[in-house]
């Protein structure tokens, strides 16, 4: 078995692991983890189609070969409408599907020209003297060279389709990091920051299979480098989504039901949704209402809610009896500040107390970390550097210096 055959191998079994894995998932388009296990299992045909060449078993690359337009093609829409499910799932509808018509034009051309106009002998024909030949004849049939022109064609569509899917994924990711962290106090599970940190596997992925469609498939096969690094890449890649996806939250944004008594200045029924009381609010009384600033502070300094490591901008603004729009618009406005920016302050500035107290001496930083209101470790050491400019072992250790 040669290294590209054996570097096949390795996407082939991510995606195939994954695939089977999100399989048994509710079957629509509003589900992200359906969405996540056909984006799987167009990859896993993809690659799939490689044993046809890299394995020597060109009959089964002959039978496969004129679906492999659809699979790759889509390979990227699915993975921005799964993004898409997360970051907006109200824009969910089956005008999505839209996304999969180039797919769905050239597997429809490939399987007339291939399928239906060729026979056994005439395909076998054009995948030895047309696909894989660097010198095709120049007086054959004309399907041939359409079928010829229609695999260049792929070729540029999937190019183009990653580069545009990928930065509008991006654009996507980086909206909604915004969004959260004027709602939610601690990030974990609703932050689709994973995109962005496999961006340099994704950008390498993606360029190592332009790479691959953009030499000729015979200089593939007779490069171990062309044809083994791409698929190292890939395999990287399609791990990577599979682990961070199988861990994100499914709802970002769940609908929360008030009451009334939980608004200010605007007369609402129950069972309206949250994000409708704030759109008119937004829209029709745009003013902070006065005293909010005060009892605000009030509010946190007598109730502490920052301790709650799940706080979200509505827990504080039901408590308030106002509205979650008046509250983030006072922090961003006369703070300057985002939400989980705003609570975190006052957890950092709880965890220096901690510290500072003789009786604490003895504690982690890791439980220190839970008191204060933080969701983990890792979060609050973060959180403490970016307004402190220093750890916070580098603090505590200034503490125990200062005693000495």
């Amino acid at each position: 078995m040669s290294f590209s055959q054996i570097a096949l191998l390795f996407p082939i079994f991510v995606t195939f692991i994954w695939f089977v894995s999100f399989l048994f998932s509710r079957i629509s388009l509003r589900n992200p983890r359906f969405i996540m296990a056909l984006f799987m299992g167009c990859a896993f045909i993809t690659f799939l189609s490689g044993i046809g060449i890299y394995g020597d078993a060109l009959e089964t690359y002959r039978v496969v070969y004129p679906y492999v337009f659809f699979t790759a093609l889509v390979l990227f829409p699915l993975f921005y409408i799964y993004v898409l499910q997360i970051v907006n799932p109200e824009k969910i509808s089956t005008k999505l599907l839209l996304h999969v018509i180039p797919g769905m034009a050239l597997v429809f051309t490939s399987f007339t020209l291939y399928v239906i106009m060729m026979n056994k002998a005439e395909q076998h024909f054009y995948i030895q003297e047309f696909l894989l030949s660097s010198n095709p004849p120049e007086n054959a049939h004309w399907k041939f060279s359409l079928m010829k022109s229609t695999d260049r064609l792929a070729k540029l569509l999937y190019i183009f389709s990653s580069i545009i899917y990928y930065l509008l994924t991006y654009r996507l990711v980086n909206s909604h990091q915004k969004r959260i962290e004027d709602y939610y106090s601690s990030l974990k599970g609703v932050s689709l920051n994973w995109v962005k940190v496999i961006s340099i596997v994704f950008l390498l992925a993606l360029f190592s299979g332009i790479s691959v469609h953009w030499f000729h498939r015979i200089e593939v096969l007779n490069s171990p480098v062309l044809s083994s690094v791409p698929f190292l890449f890939l395999g990287a890649f399609f791990a990577m989504v599979g682990n961070y996806s199988n861990r994100q939250a499914i709802i970002i944004f769940p609908s929360e039901k008030i009451d009334e008594s939980e608004t200010e200045g605007v007369s609402v029924k129950k069972e309206i949704l949250t994000e409708e009381i704030d759109r008119k609010i937004e829209t029709e009384t745009p003013e902070i209402p006065p005293g909010l600033k005060e009892k605000l502070e009030n509010y946190i300094r007598e109730y502490r809610p920052f301790l709650n490591p799940e706080l979200k901008i509505w827990d504080i603004a039901r408590d308030l009896n106002t509205n979650r729009t008046y509250i983030s618009r006072l922090i961003n406005q006369v703070y300057g500040q985002r939400f989980s920016t705003f609570v975190n302050h006052y957890r950092i500035e709880e965890s220096k107390r901690l510290m500072s107290e003789p009786g604490t001496q003895n504690y982690s930083l890791t439980v220190l970390a839970s008191m204060s209101g933080f969701l983990n470790y890792s979060s609050f050491v973060r959180a403490f550097k970016t307004f402190e400019e220093i750890t916070p072992n580098e603090f505590r250790q200034s503490i125990f210096d200062t005693h000495q």
